[in-house]
């Protein structure tokens, strides 16, 4: 079958997934059937579908004479075979046969019904804007394409991809809403804190909380059950899905869920409030370190007003940070109202006595930070607020050898420092009032959001995200699917604001490891582990952005061409 012999369609299933299919297809002039179980059912769609040309009935034989029929009923394993069997039985002999079913394998479900099944996969039916295709062994390529150009007729990317559970995106970012569940069911982290970590620190459009929340919970509950017998641990459902779904907030079709939709307020565990009474701004700022992140940091400050001094090991290191600071500066107006501060390099340490906040930017090694602050500790005037920028490390071990842990916080940039509007501001369990509200009050002064958060490995954002991109390099290392295409799914599919391993490039492959290692020594669980990609990467200098962008993609194809020789 082409593209040109697909005239008539039939949706079986009119929930959020199947009612967008079907008014999708009828805007893009393709006379749609939408079949439901029951005549109530039927009536309820009506109005869902009302203003559109799709007819509605709840006779499954109807699709017997259209060229495609496409299932959408809830992710269950029994009713879609059921319904599959039913088109089957219905369905012309050269009809296309397509399943929405985001668990179970197009493989699988081919018993059930036809050999030639066709799957889209996709995430939440309200935003859908591309698929991913998969194919059981008995389909043709042409069924495949002539699917595809119809879908792309009605607005949709597409995206050819192995036939795997829960394909590439959805299971990859399944993954990460399901350890933000189980991060808000732990107590971990509040819905509000949780959301604007991924928004900020990760460029998503909206927090992980909310998405379920769209997606109704009942169905990200059915999914996640489906995957957690397929892919294993990393998948088991969140106990908090259950608690909500048995008192009936499935999300948004039900106009509660982790928020509430009914007054716009959110449901649980608000941010915790700033201090009521700011205290007064930092005079001078030092910032410890010459790399990316101190220099970026730096420029942060200097964009704030703030008179800042960069110390560094060597004059040399000094000088050459401070020159990557201007030139970062060089050429870039002031925002209106902005007033910029004054910058030195320097290698001379006696500075830091007269500094009134102390931002560590040094490598992210647990000797090298221990080391700094216990001269911090000793050199630093009282009431200086020491602030740590470690992603991995934690802040207790920097607090305890400094020998005044009331005066240390964390301060988790991100990466670019200058552009990246989240940082995370790291309690630990002896963190004094004091200079926790100096460090909020600065992040405000900053520009930025400010999200608080325990002193745990990970914080909230590398806790979420570092699995994920572990996911992600396990597919490149199987050669389950390649770069080009992984990232392409993440982005269009997935929503990711960039794909992984360009993700991964920024952040550098050795930042990676180190943080990965930490999180699995700290927590033992098997998504922690750094993926064997990684090690190879690091092993090899492949790093990324640091590097020329020599990372994930030249490391691959570099392999390739190694194994052909």
């Amino acid at each position: 079958m082409t593209t040109g012999d697909i005239a008539t369609a039939a949706v079986v299933g009119l929930g959020g997934a199947g009612a967008e299919l079907a008014r999708r297809l009828s805007a893009a002039g393709v006379p749609t059937v939408g079949v439901e179980a029951d005549a109530a059912a039927a009536e309820r769609s009506r109005g869902r579908l009302a203003g559109t040309d799709v007819r509605v009935t709840h006779d499954l034989r109807e699709a017997g004479a259209v060229d495609v029929v496409i299932e959408a009923v809830p992710e269950t394993g029994s009713a879609k075979r059921a319904v599959l069997a039913g088109i089957a039985r219905h369905a012309r002999p050269d009809a296309l046969v397509v399943t929405t079913a985001l668990t179970a394998t197009a493989a699988e479900l081919a018993g059930a019904g036809r050999p030639d099944l066709l799957a889209l996969r996709f995430l939440d039916a309200e935003r859908l804007t591309a698929v991913e295709l998969a194919a059981a062994p008995g389909a043709t390529n042409r069924s495949a394409t002539a699917l595809g150009d119809l879908l792309q007729r009605t607005g949709l990317k597409v995206h050819q991809v192995p036939d795997r559970p829960g394909s590439i995106a959805p299971a990859l970012v399944f993954g990460i809403l399901n350890q933000a569940a189980w991060m808000h069911h732990e107590g971990r982290a509040g819905t509000e804190e949780l959301e604007t970590a991924l928004r900020l620190g990760c460029g998503w459009r909206q927090g992980p909380l909310r998405i379920l929340d769209g997606i109704g919970l009942d169905t990200a509950k059915d999914v996640l059950d489906g995957l957690h017998r397929r892919l294993g641990p990393r998948f088991e459902p969140a106990p908090v899905l259950g608690r909500l779904i048995g008192r009936g907030d499935l999300g948004r079709k039900s106009g509660r869920g982790f928020h509430d939709y009914r007054t716009g307020a959110v449901a649980q565990q608000p941010v915790r409030p700033g201090p009521s009474s700011p205290p007064a701004a930092p005079g001078t700022v030092a910032v410890v370190g010459s790399g990316t992140m101190a220099t970026g940091i730096a420029e942060v400050f200097l964009r704030a007003g703030y008179r800042t001094v960069l110390v560094a090991r060597t004059e040399t290191k000094a000088a050459a940070a401070a020159e990557a600071v201007e030139l970062a500066l060089l050429g870039t107006a002031p925002a209106p109202g902005e007033t910029r501060g004054t910058l030195t390099g320097t290698a001379d340490r006696s500075v830091l006595a007269r500094a009134d906040l102390v931002v560590e930017a040094v490598i992210e090694d647990r000797d090298v930070k221990r080391g700094l602050f216990a001269e911090l500790g000793a050199v630093c005037k009282p009431q200086a607020v020491l602030a740590t920028t470690t992603s991995s490390l934690p802040v207790r071990d920097c607090a305890e050898a400094s020998g005044r842990p009331g005066d240390v916080v964390g301060l988790h940039f991100f990466n670019p420092a200058p552009m990246m509007p989240l940082v995370e501001v790291v309690r630990s369990e002896r963190t004094g009032e004091r200079a926790l509200a100096t460090a909020h009050d600065v992040v405000r002064r900053l520009g930025k959001t400010g999200v608080e958060c325990a002193d745990r490995t990970g914080f909230l954002v590398n806790y979420l995200l570092f699995p994920y991109l572990n996911d992600a390099l396990a597919l490149l290392h199987h050669d389950v699917v390649g770069p080009q295409l992984l990232d392409g799914v993440a982005k269009s599919v997935g929503g990711q604001p960039i794909g992984p391993t360009r993700l991964l490039d920024t952040v550098g492959a050795d930042v990676a490891l180190a943080v990965q290692r930490r999180l699995h020594e700290d927590y033992g669980r098997a998504e922690f582990a750094p993926p064997p990609l990684l090690e190879e990467l690091v092993t090899t200098g492949h790093l990324g952005r640091k590097c020329g962008w020599k990372g994930v993609r030249a490391y691959l194809a570099a392999r390739e061409l190694d194994a052909v020789a």
